[in-house]
């Protein structure tokens, strides 16, 4: 039995009262006051998650608020399951959230101070969304996330533009809230109750139509949040608007935590009410993966507004997560979080150079770059290394993740999704090329561009002072180092391979909350299938770069060649579910709610 920290609560307190102690101040504090005041509290935070994740490693506790412990099967308190998984989102999650409040030190516009408390807010809420053993406070920190997120998306609230965005994030994003409160509301009246882990052994093995409908708005509800295709529609939009520093909590660490809700409801209440129905889920989730790695990487290379291009890189790159989540074993659960991993830092450093880039040279235009960028160097490498990491160039750690799924997916016996992360990795990775050989080599001819680009997005930084000192490369520079080391850095990936055993295991998890204790159980290796990883992110990244050629240099190159400037145009209905209207995103939740429904309730009801 492993004890419970009596520090658990510390990193979602910690950054929720240095919040409330900076939002007190901000209007007496000067900039570098309350940019100071954000930084220590979001190390003290990083340093609590770091403690928690170590204390995990000798196997999962939980941390009963008031000691209000279980009696007998019924849950009746609020309690912190601390895992490696757990714990170790918590720790990924303050240490992005730092690198952020390090890159905008006195750098990027903070609102009148309110940007540093509210990304303090986000920071709480995220750590007690991964930590939480209770779905209904699931819910809370999902919706003080997103209170947060509206904020800062809106920050620079003198121009129109962010506002629209902020608008339709939090229409998209209120209706998700109310599909997760109704899929609580439905499983509290099927059980009475809201710990996780009590909701799955009442419900046990019972999949009606109640459970089913449950199971169906808790999904799509965090799918819009996790931007599964067709519930993706506000995060180009937003990010096109929000400031960097916001991009990169969306896309790194928002993101990957709505897909990291589903997979945990999944497992602690709903596998053993849909496990004779696995293979029918697997398609059904499998579907809605490759359609969004099929779409956002379509759109991803037909975008020349560099924040939205990133943007549907993300949207890609989650869909791939959840392609591979969609083979339901543990260790496709061990290869999702490993490339989860790789995807906030890669992204993040990516993000981190865009703001640079925008610093420097005032656009985020790739027609309006095109050969502006030829001096920024260090710009030049930061952005081609990170086209790399998209393309699972060795020996970028999402390779492993790769390796893993390669491996989950022999045990599960499904074929071809090694195209899958092909496809995801040289598209994604040949549009950030594309934009770099314009904006950094001034190759080929003048870019093409697309409407959104044309509207631009005006600069996060004042004029007079365009320098960039040395931490705003850190962060970026650290993401990148970080993204290479873990691909050597040995026992982490043993770490994770049997967290994720107890993690895709109901019962185990069961056990957990009831007796405060479990223990890994050993899993199967991955590291045969690493070197065919590695040469699939290989030729990921030499056919990237042979797409790109396409695009820059099409006007020498004949007709039938010219692939690149083809899906550079893009396709007209993809373009018009990106209108930009609320009432149309919201039809299109609809439309995916409806079809993940329809299917869910023919296939999944016994």
């Amino acid at each position: 039995m492993i004890p419970a920290s009596g520090f658990s609560p510390l990193p979602v307190a910690v950054p929720l009262l240095g919040a409330g102690a900076l939002a007190a101040i901000r209007r007496w504090a000067s900039r570098a006051i309350a940019d100071s005041i954000g930084i220590a509290f979001a190390s003290v935070t990083l340093i609590f998650a770091t403690l928690l994740l170590l204390h995990s490693l000798q196997g999962t506790s939980v941390y009963w608020f008031g000691n209000w412990h279980p009696r007998g099967a019924m849950v009746i308190g609020i309690g912190f399951v601390v895992g490696p998984i757990g714990a170790g989102l918590a720790t990924l999650t303050a240490l992005i959230t730092l690198l952020s409040l390090i890159f905008s030190w006195r750098f990027i516009d903070s609102g009148g101070n309110h940007f540093q408390p509210l990304v303090l807010v986000f920071l709480g809420a995220m750590c007690g969304f991964v930590l939480t053993g209770d779905i209904f406070n699931l819910f809370v920190f999902f919706e003080l996330m997103s209170t947060a997120a509206f904020a800062l998306c809106g920050l620079k609230t003198e121009e129109p533009a962010p506002l629209q965005g902020s608008f339709n994030f939090a229409v998209t994003n209120t209706v998700a809230a109310f599909l997760v409160l109704t899929g609580i509301a439905f499983l509290y009246a099927a059980t009475g109750a809201l710990n996780m882990a009590q909701i799955g052994a009442a419900i046990g093995a019972r999949h009606d139509s109640l459970v089913v409908f449950a199971f169906t708005l808790l999904t799509c509800g965090f799918f819009i949040k996790a931007a599964i295709v067709p519930f993706h529609l506000w995060l180009p939009d937003a990010h096109a608007v929000a400031p960097t520093p916001v991009c990169v909590l969306f896309s790194a660490l928002m993101v990957e935590l709505g897909l990291y809700a589903v997979v945990r409801i999944y497992f602690s209440i709903f596998e053993q009410a849909l496990s004779p129905h696995a293979s029918t889920l697997r398609f059904l989730l499998m579907s809605f993966g490759a359609i969004t790695v099929v779409l956002g990487g379509t759109m991803c290379y037909a975008e020349h507004h560099l924040k939205r291009l990133l943007a549907f890189s993300t949207v890609c790159h989650v869909g791939l997560m959840l392609v591979i989540f969609s083979l339901q074993n543990s260790l496709a659960i061990a290869a999702m979080l490993a490339y989860l991993l790789a995807h906030a830092l890669i992204k993040s450093e990516l993000f981190f150079t865009s703001g640079i880039i925008l610093h420097r040279l005032r656009s985020i235009s790739e027609r309006v770059l095109f050969r502006r960028g030829t001096g920024l160097r260090g710009t030049a490498c930061l952005w081609f290394i990170g086209a790399a990491g998209l393309a699972g160039l060795p020996p970028f750690v999402s390779m492993i993740g790769e390796a893993g799924t390669s491996q989950a997916a022999k045990i599960a016996g499904v074929d071809g999704i090694s195209w899958l992360f092909f496809f995801a990795g040289s598209i994604t990775s040949a549009a950030v090329l594309r934009a770099g050989m314009h904006i950094f080599l001034g190759a080929g001819e003048n870019p093409l561009t697309d409407r959104a680009a044309e509207v631009g997005e005006m600069p996060e930084t004042t004029p007079e002072n365009k320098k960039i000192f040395w931490y705003h490369f850190a962060p970026p520079l650290f993401c990148i180092c970080g993204a290479i080391a873990l691909t050597f850095l040995p026992g982490w990936q043993n770490v994770l391979r049997d967290s994720s055993s107890n993690f895709a295991n109901q019962q185990a998890y069961i056990h957990t909350v009831y007796s405060t204790g479990s223990a890994a159980s050993a899993q199967p290796e991955w590291n045969e299938e690493i070197p065919s990883a590695a040469m699939h992110g290989f030729f990921a990244f030499i056919f990237a770069i042979a797409l790109a050629v396409t695009s820059v240099f099409r006007a020498k190159l004949p007709h039938y060649l010219r692939i690149g400037s083809f899906l550079e145009r893009g396709f007209r209905p993809l373009r018009l579910m990106q209108s930009g209207h609320p009432g149309d995103y919201v039809l299109w939740l609809t439309i995916g709610l409806v079809v993940f429904g329809s299917v869910a309730a023919l296939a999944l009801v016994h």
